[in-house]
């Protein structure tokens, strides 16, 4: 089996090649990859990403409505936290439930439906320092929304549409927000794309177009473990040597949130996922009423000093709702306090009756 960022790299091809350098100590794509590469940080801007994102394009990015319980969603920046006067069960135990709830299959593909999978998201949106500026860095906060369409037949056209939104939200910097511009969307920040197994960019499809050794295919999935203490040393394995500059993260569960953030992880999986990260050391629940986009779940973590990445899923159902991250008490930035939301997204998967259908 190929290392995992190479498998997962069909669904996330464009991300991987697009001109949007990323800083090590704080792209969160680093933390689900298996390949110990660590790209050179250079001055200008960065999208720090929660994770790679769903299905065959994913903005880097985090995304929308996290609440505290209340049924309000709290700012874009804001410190997230568990609900005053709620008593919370252990992560195992809404881990526990949540593999519990998963007893269907998911909904096969029919001739001309297609699998659709969107993200939400808010994403952190950082400039550092330059020679022309080496006093200069500033987060901003920008909402995106990501959507995949993926055909039955894979091999075929895949459809990708992103956009950045309206809302923005400035979390602070080492110069004020007035000497702070935002750079406009890139290209690869916006638009709708087209391209056989999800090669949107004009990369020819390589000879593992179609192959099951891809994430793409569902037979990909088939090679994970089952068994929930072998998927763990399986993850752990895959992972081994793997770390995030500027702080020590726990590899395998940032691994599993990444292929839940695909979309495309079969129901029997998904429950081992969960049963896998209940054997985890310091796994913890963090906020027991998270809120994105309406939905409420769970907020599941292996805490970090410098930030923690947060699973959301519903203990009832078994859905994986999305995942944010949260500075930790000691930030990689002194001017963002411990606590802050840096990025958050909310994904859905569903199936449609035709390409760029969302219903």
């Amino acid at each position: 089996m190929r290392e995992l960022d190479d498998a997962l790299d069909q669904l996330h091809h464009d991300v991987r090649t697009a001109d949007v350098p990323l800083d090590a100590v704080r792209a969160r794509v680093l933390a689900a990859a298996a390949d110990p590469v660590t790209p050179k940080r250079r001055g200008g801007t960065r999208w720090l990403a929660p994770v790679a994102v769903a299905a065959a394009a994913a903005l880097i990015a985090g995304v929308v409505a996290v609440g505290s319980g209340t049924g309000q969603a709290p700012a874009p920046g804001t410190t997230a936290g568990a609900p005053a006067g709620v008593e919370l069960l252990s992560a195992r135990e809404y881990l526990a439930q949540a593999a519990d709830a998963i007893t269907a299959t998911d909904q096969p593909l029919g001739p001309g439906q297609y699998r659709y999978v969107a993200a939400h998201e808010w994403s952190s949106y950082y400039v550092s320092p330059s020679p022309q500026a080496p006093r200069t860095a500033y987060i901003y906060l920008v909402e995106s929304r990501d959507e995949t369409w993926i055909p039955q037949d894979i091999t075929q056209d895949w459809m990708n549409r992103r956009a950045r939104l309206e809302g923005v939200k400035w979390l602070g910097g080492t110069v004020p927000q007035s000497e702070a511009p935002l750079p406009g969307p890139s290209d690869f920040e916006q638009g709708e794309r087209r391209g056989e197994c999800g090669y949107f960019y004009g990369v020819a499809p390589p000879p593992g177009c179609g192959d099951p050794d891809h994430p793409s295919h569902p037979e990909y999935y088939a090679q994970f473990p089952r068994d929930p203490q072998a998927l763990l040393q399986w993850l752990h394995d895959r992972t081994a040597g793997v770390h995030q500059v500027g702080g020590t993260t726990n590899m395998p569960f940032h691994s599993a949130v990444y292929l839940l953030r695909t979309g495309l992880v079969p129901a029997d999986l998904r429950a081992s996922l969960y049963r896998a990260l209940a054997l985890l050391d310091g796994v913890t629940v963090t906020d027991g009423k998270a809120n994105l986009d309406g939905r409420v779940g769970v907020a599941i973590t292996v805490e970090d000093v410098h930030e923690r990445r947060e699973l959301i899923v519903d203990p009832a159902t078994g859905d994986f709702i999305g995942e944010r991250t949260v500075t930790g008490p000691q930030p990689h930035w002194s001017f963002i306090p411990p606590g802050t939301v840096m990025g958050y997204a909310a994904v859905t998967t569903k199936v449609v009756d035709g390409i760029g259908r969302t219903d």
